[in-house]
């Protein structure tokens, strides 16, 4: 496999497969590349937060939201221990609000009142589930999906304040 950069930004990401569809990778090579990336000590701990990301959790911490970090970044090729530690890396580095990290390919496996994932396979898991409240970050402005959908973190800050607001509750889950 030839080397390629790993600079794909959300922005050029056209879908969700775009590994497939802008670099040609199937999806075992990208998960390599992932996994190259990781031991190189560059996945996960690199890069910084999407815009808004740091005001809208911080804001919704000092609210009294508990923030719960669930990751499927365990994959062939990268443990569990790795992943779960370079992501903790990470949000210190920014100074994220946590009050756990979980690593696991069931995102459902920690209760919550609102979750936002990027998956959209997640999100149907989430509500064929009966999640209360999944929602989908969307970065394809063209997609649809039964989820709550977002594209910023105030959208997003809204929706959880409205919930907190409506059932008395602030748990929610943030994907990473």
């Amino acid at each position: 496999m030839e080397s390629r950069s790993l600079d794909i930004g959300l922005d050029k990401a056209e879908t969700w497969d775009w590994y497939q569809r802008q670099w040609g990778l199937n999806h075992d090579e990208f998960f390599a590349l992932c996994s190259r990336g990781v031991r190189d000590g560059i996945l996960f701990t690199e890069g910084a937060p999407l815009p808004g990301a740091m005001r809208a959790v911080k804001r919704l911490a000092r609210a009294g939201h508990r923030l719960h970090y669930i990751t499927a970044r365990a994959f062939n090729g990268v443990a569990a221990s790795d992943a779960w530690h370079r992501t903790a890396e990470w949000l210190r580095k920014w100074t994220f609000p946590v009050h756990s990290l979980t690593v696991s390919v069931d995102k459902n496996c920690r209760p919550t009142d609102v979750f936002l994932d990027d998956s959209p396979r997640v999100c149907h898991d989430l509500i064929a589930a009966g999640h209360p409240r999944p929602v989908w970050w969307s970065h394809f402005p063209t997609q649809t999906h039964p989820a709550t959908t977002v594209s910023s973190w105030e959208e997003f800050h809204t929706i959880v304040e409205g919930e907190a607001w409506l059932s008395g509750t602030s748990s929610l889950t943030q994907r990473t």
